[in-house]
């Protein structure tokens, strides 16, 4: 077979639907770590709300117009799930006073790199037909899913982010909105007014 003819075959037999197999032990590793997983989330967040609560005190940074959750694509291809929190103020990302968080959500993606490990063997049966930069390819598109999977965990903490001391005592505008995506890239419409978005919301975009 060719090379096309091989990757079909590789993506029939080793790729498509195989995600599915994840959704468990997610929700397993969910489970047992909940407590310390959640934690870990609103410390991030809260890590975010003291550094903005500090330069607003000093005048430094005016009222939060936009909250960002960014997955920061480049670190998956070295197994790290980082997610960026930033926080602006009317001037978006021209506001030269960052405030930014950090968190990682390794409970959602290990399988995800655990899986890339095992095709990087699988592809031996097709004599260099398939190749590491196939799978390096086939690792971001299958990243999607997991993403996926990470915005649905962060829309059931965000009424517990909304009442958080730290949220509450940050200056804030009235129409406030939380967007999630890529960073600097399409992002899906979180909390808007302070009030969490309906996923029978049509599916608000925005750049």
């Amino acid at each position: 077979m060719n090379k096309q003819e091989a990757l079909d075959d590789f993506l029939e037999s080793f790729v498509f639907d195989q995600w599915l197999k994840d959704l468990l032990p997610i929700d397993q590793a969910l489970e047992a770590q909940r407590s310390s997983i959640e934690q870990s989330f609103s410390d991030a967040f809260e890590s975010v709300w003291t550094q903005v609560s500090e330069l607003q005190e000093q005048g430094l940074k005016g009222d939060i117009r936009y909250v960002y959750i960014s997955l920061m694509r480049t670190s998956i291809m070295e197994n790290r799930p980082d997610y960026r929190i930033d926080a602006y103020d009317h001037n978006w990302f021209m506001d030269a006073a960052a405030c930014v968080g950090g968190w990682r959500a390794d409970f959602i993606f290990d399988p995800l790199f655990r899986r890339m490990e095992e095709l990087e063997k699988q592809k031996s049966a097709y004599a260099r037909k398939v190749t590491s930069m196939d799978i390096a390819r086939i690792k971001q598109i299958e990243a999607v899913k997991y993403h996926l999977l990470a915005i649905e965990f962060m829309k059931t903490r965000i009424s517990a982010l909304l009442t958080s001391n730290g949220y509450l005592r940050m200056g804030k505008t009235p129409d406030i909105h939380w967007m999630v995506g890529e960073f600097r890239d399409q992002s899906e419409l979180l909390v808007s007014g302070n009030t969490p978005v309906d996923d029978g919301n049509d599916g608000a975009k925005a750049q």
